[in-house]
Parts: C-alpha cells; structure tokens; sequence
C-alpha cells in the first residue's frame, strides 16, 4: 500500500462519534463516581458490621474457656 492509499483509506473511515459536550460527560462521570461511592459505603459498612460480629463470637469463645476452667 502506498502512502497516498494509506492517507486515503485514514481520512475515508467512518468516524466514531464522541460525546464532546463537556456537560453531560462531566454528569456522566459524577453519576459514575456517586455510584461508585454508594458501593464502596456500602461495602465499608458490611465489613464493620462482620467485625462486631467476629468480636461478640470470640468474646463467647473467651468466656466458654473461662467456664471450662472454672469448674
């Protein structure tokens, strides 16, 4: 292929059409990152929520031991 062709063939390809106006990308992005957000809250809150839960079965695991060696 020659490089005229190449030129051709670049500038004749059909062109993909990008979202230019900086407003609704800057909404689209916003809508993105308060999802984003929403799920990372949500994900924070269940670890905390696990960690109580892990804390109140060692704490009943603690005092089981403590019963066992009290008899």
């Amino acid at each position: 292929m020659n490089l005229l062709s190449r030129i051709k063939n670049y500038f004749s390809e059909e062109v993909k059409e990008t979202n230019l106006d900086w407003k609704e990308v800057a909404l689209d992005l916003n809508q993105s990152l308060i999802e984003t957000q929403e799920k990372l809250q949500e994900a924070n809150q269940e670890i905390a929520d696990l960690k109580k839960i892990v804390a109140i079965y060692k704490e009943k695991e603690k005092e089981k031991r403590w019963n066992i060696f009290t008899w």
